[in-house]
């Protein structure tokens, strides 16, 4: 969730990448494994490239440059969805703040990582 570490992938990418990876937001990027650093850089790519098929994520008011919006949040699993049932697992979509922005998980599919 670091754009330090991370640069580019915005807000609701990372926490749709995160999910499909299953990797809990609060973990440390130095406790990834390789796998799980090759699990995100997958599911990062495959996010944007969701999303940028879908013509992005219109929320409230962003439409394209064409005019139109983006069907992307429609099929978000975690993002914006607190309390709601994840789509994988059935447990309630958790929403805590890290540097100062809303981050979504599953604590079910996404267990944080401790070494």
């Amino acid at each position: 969730m670091d754009a330090g570490v991370v640069a580019g992938v915005g807000n609701i990418y990372a926490c749709e990448s995160l999910f499909l990876a299953g990797i809990h937001p609060l973990t440390p990027a130095g406790m990834l494994t390789p796998d799980d650093i090759s699990r995100l850089v997958l599911a990062i790519k495959e996010i944007l490239t969701r999303a940028i098929d879908m013509g992005g994520s219109t929320l409230r008011d962003f439409f394209a440059s064409d005019g139109l919006p983006g069907y992307f949040a429609q099929t978000l699993h975690v993002y914006g969805r607190e309390k709601a049932p994840c789509l994988v697992c059935k447990n309630p979509i958790s929403n805590i703040k890290i540097t100062g922005r809303s981050t979504y998980f599953c604590g079910t599919c996404q267990q944080i990582q401790y070494f």
